[in-house]
C-alpha cells in the first residue's frame, strides 16, 4: 500500500471519528431509526404486491433481520456507553462480537432485496423498490462506517492518557473536513490531504502523538466495501466522478 493510499485510508477513518464525536454518536441512532423505517416500507411493499405463496419466506428472513438488528443495536449502545464512561476494557472481544452480527444483517438484507427483484420485477412498483433498497444500503454503509469510528475512539482511549486524548481530539475536530461523503474523499483529495498534513504538523508538536495515533488507525482495521472500492479507484487512477 503506497503512502498516498495509507493517507487516504487514514483520513477516511478520521472522518468517521469526527462525525461521531461531533454529534456525540447520535448519528448512529438516527441512521438506525431511518433504516428501521425504510425496512418497514420495504416489507409493506413486498407483502402488498408479491404473491401469497412468497410471504412465508419473506417473513422468515424478516425475522432473521429483526434478531440481528437487536444484537447490532445492543453492541452500538454498549459502544456509546463505553465512550461516555471512557471504558475500553476487553476491546478486542467487544469488537469481535460486532462483526458476525453486522455480516449476518447485511446478508439478510441482500436476500430480501434480491427476493424483491425476482418476484416484483414485472410490478409497476419495482422502480420504487429499487430506489428504496438503494437508500437502505446507503444508510447501512454509513451506519457501519460510523460504528467503526466509535470503536476507533475506544481504541484511542485504550492507548492515550485523558489529556492526550483531549488534545488529539481537539486537533482532529479543528482541522478535519466533516461534510464530505465517503465517496467524495477521492474527489476532494486536495482538501483531505491538506487537512491530514496540518493534523500531522499539529500532532507532531506533541512528541510522538501522531505516530501513535496512526498505529491505532492501522490496528485491526479492515477495509469496508466502500473503502475497498475507493482504494481500487485510487490505484487505477480513476479520479473522475464516482
Amino acid at each position: 500500500m503506497t503512502t498516498r493510499i495509507q493517507k487516504l485510508k487514514a483520513v477516511v477513518s478520521i472522518r468517521n471519528l469526527v462525525i461521531g464525536i461531533d454529534t456525540e454518536w447520535k448519528e448512529l441512532r438516527s441512521l438506525a431509526q431511518d433504516i428501521d423505517s425504510l425496512l418497514e416500507q420495504a416489507s409493506e411493499l413486498f407483502l402488498n404486491n408479491a404473491a401469497q405463496e412468497q410471504h412465508e419466506s419473506w417473513l422468515v428472513e424478516q425475522g432473521k433481520i429483526s434478531k440481528e438488528k437487536v444484537s447490532f443495536k445492543e453492541i452500538m449502545n454498549e459502544s456509546i456507553k463505553r465512550i461516555n464512561k471512557r471504558n475500553s476494557t476487553n476491546l478486542a472481544a467487544f469488537w469481535s462480537s460486532y462483526e458476525p452480527h453486522s455480516n449476518a444483517l447485511i446478508e439478510s438484507l441482500h436476500n430480501q432485496s434480491e427476493r424483491g427483484k425476482v418476484f416484483l420485477k414485472a410490478s409497476p412498483i419495482f422502480p420504487k423498490w429499487e430506489s428504496l433498497w438503494d437508500e437502505i444500503f446507503s444508510k447501512m454503509i454509513a451506519l457501519q462506517e460510523i460504528a467503526k469510528g466509535s470503536v476507533l475512539q475506544l481504541a484511542m482511549m485504550e492507548e492515550f492518557a485523558p489529556k492526550e486524548m483531549d488534545e488529539l481530539t481537539d486537533t482532529i475536530l479543528k482541522h478535519m473536513p466533516r461534510n464530505y461523503s465517503m465517496e467524495e474523499a477521492l474527489q476532494y483529495e486536495k482538501e483531505y490531504m491538506e487537512a491530514y498534513d496540518q493534523l500531522k504538523i499539529q500532532a507532531s508538536q506533541k512528541k510522538n502523538l501522531w505516530d501513535r495515533f496512526l498505529d491505532v488507525l492501522a490496528g485491526g482495521q479492515q477495509q469496508s466495501p466502500a473503502e475497498m472500492l475507493m482504494m481500487q479507484r485510487w490505484v487505477n487512477g480513476e479520479k473522475g466522478d464516482l
